[in-house]
């Protein structure tokens, strides 16, 4: 086990040890079965993560892990081939990873633990190693120009609060989405931003599902219409994948995707471009799921348009 998984696997085993194992309403007529992502080849299953693609479906970004550090990668899809991943041109310094594509395919966002001013120094947390100093994160935004991506901007204080405020989602109104440690609580909690005027507002917790319980890695449909998280405890792992639904106002309860799909104790997950395929991470590789069985269910049981 490489080092950045050692501090993957820290946070995983500080949190079940500290939860009550808890699974999410089972759904059993509803049920598919990942299949393995390499991307003819590509794919490092032993250290790489969080796919996250351009809108077109042409490019790929993740991050890989080598020794103690991370840096966000890219691939390009040429003539039906994916071409050998190379450094992102706004990584490869610093502990960066967790990208992801905005819907819009107009910029991206990423995690990373590189100084926020010119005269401060990295993020270091020590909430999930035993106590021990560990690359801390902040979201930071890099957005698309005419020939390729420009320099990495801090998403401020409003949203990066913290010493790790982590893992980004966005819906199609830029509403934002992200995981931030409860030091009160001891838990980790999902969180939104709204985004109006060009600015993110004062976050509040997306409550979703039980507040005793961690939540990890969310990534939320482009309407805001479902969520698939990390929810809960698992043994080696962040907690099982779950899907919930928008009701109104609230989100409904989270619902557990089975032993399936959770056997490989799946985290990192981002929607597909088609929004209705998710793609996880996994002890053994990348995975991807389609989520028909579960949005058609739900369409059925609630008589809605999803």
């Amino acid at each position: 086990m490489n080092s950045v998984r050692a501090i993957v696997c820290s946070l995983c085993i500080f949190a079940g040890a500290i939860l009550v194992p808890t699974r999410a309403a089972a759904t059993p007529t509803a049920s598919a079965a990942p299949m393995a992502v390499t991307l003819q080849g590509i794919i490092q299953p032993a250290n790489d993560d969080t796919l996250a693609f351009t809108p077109n479906g042409n490019a790929v970004f993740f991050d890989r892990s080598s020794g103690s550090r991370k840096a966000i990668m890219v691939s390009r899809k040429m003539n039906g081939q994916w071409s050998k991943p190379a450094v992102a041109s706004f990584s490869g310094r610093w502990f960066d990873q967790d990208p992801l594509v905005a819907p819009n395919g107009k910029y991206m966002l990423f995690d990373s633990d590189r100084p926020v001013t010119q005269r401060s120094k990295p993020l270091v947390q020590n909430y999930f190693n035993n106590g021990n100093p560990a690359p801390g994160s902040n979201i930071w935004k890099v957005e698309r120009t005419a020939v390729g991506w420009g320099s990495p901007v801090w998403l401020g204080p409003v949203v990066n609060s913290d010493v790790f405020v982590d893992f980004a989602s966005v819906a199609t109104d830029n509403t934002l989405y992200f995981i931030r440690w409860d030091k009160q609580a001891r838990v980790m909690h999902l969180w939104r931003s709204q985004y109006r005027d060009g600015k993110y507002l004062t976050p509040v917790r997306a409550r979703v599902g039980d507040p005793a319980i961690s939540t990890h890695d969310p990534t939320v449909a482009p309407d805001q219409s479902f969520i698939v998280f990390d929810y809960g405890k698992v043994k080696g792992g962040l907690g099982r994948l779950c899907i919930a639904f928008r009701e109104g106002n609230h989100w409904g309860a989270p619902v557990d995707l089975g032993d399936i799909v959770n056997r490989d104790l799946p985290r990192g997950s981002h929607l597909a471009p088609d929004g209705h395929t998710v793609f996880f991470t996994g002890q053994s590789g990348v995975w991807r799921l389609a989520l028909h069985p579960w949005l058609q269910r739900y369409k059925r049981e609630t008589n809605t348009g999803l």
